[in-house]
């Protein structure tokens, strides 16, 4: 029972990341293709599969405490298990299928090993409780997770940049959001230093909001 209980908290945790309580049409259309992967000279960017779950494990874990305190997400728990991440993995998996959210592992090309996860969802109605936010605006929300090694390496920079150019080349959204806890420094630091525009902050969950526009050329 304790490892189902826990292993419904991390599927809530997911599915806030992962969230379907928008307007579908806004954020994916049948016709519309899922980009599988990118990559540059540091980072390579895949569709999660189910095999990657032990790899994903390692690289949150071995960050545990240190993304607790970062992401605000009130995860990665030092209690979880491989079997509570699985279950994630495979909740993630069927959103994919649904085309409800997408998830993708993080690769550091140096080391071949996983050091993160990104994911585009629905931006869910409930980012505007407390917030002076309008979240019909956005077609799409962005929410990423790296290890401290990596973001001690300044992956997080490649990360942000490589994600942006792959929106702008291979997805059908114009104007993204980028929800981000006030304690995770480096994701801060990045958005400040971009085209990215701070558009709200939600003093109750101590998160702030900004707006990317995907201009095409």
């Amino acid at each position: 029972m304790l490892i189902q209980r826990t292993a419904t908290v991390l599927i809530i945790v997911f599915s806030l990341a992962l969230s379907v309580g928008v307007q579908a049409a806004d954020f994916w259309q049948d016709d519309w293709s899922m980009a599988q992967e990118t990559e540059s000279p540091r980072l390579k960017i895949e569709a999660l599969e189910s095999a990657d779950a032990g790899a994903i494990y390692r690289a949150y874990m071995d960050s545990q405490p240190w993304l607790y305190e970062q992401l605000g997400w009130s995860w990665p728990s030092s209690k979880t298990s491989e079997e509570q991440n699985t279950s994630m993995v495979h909740h993630m998996l069927k959103q994919m299928k649904r085309k409800a959210g997408f998830s993708f592992v993080v690769t550091d090309k140096q080391t071949q090993q996983v050091v993160g996860m990104l994911f585009f969802a629905p931006v869910s109605s409930e980012r505007a409780n407390g917030a002076a936010l309008d979240a019909s605006r956005f077609h799409a929300e962005v929410t990423w997770w790296l290890g401290q090694d990596a973001i001690a390496r300044s992956l997080h920079n490649d990360l942000f940049a490589l994600t942006t150019d792959w929106l702008r080349a291979s997805w059908p959204w114009a104007q993204v959001l980028f929800p981000v806890a006030e304690s995770n420094q480096s994701a801060l630091a990045v958005l400040e230093n971009s085209a990215a525009r701070k558009v709200a902050t939600n003093r109750d969950t101590r998160e702030v909001f900004y707006s990317y526009t995907l201009a095409r050329k």
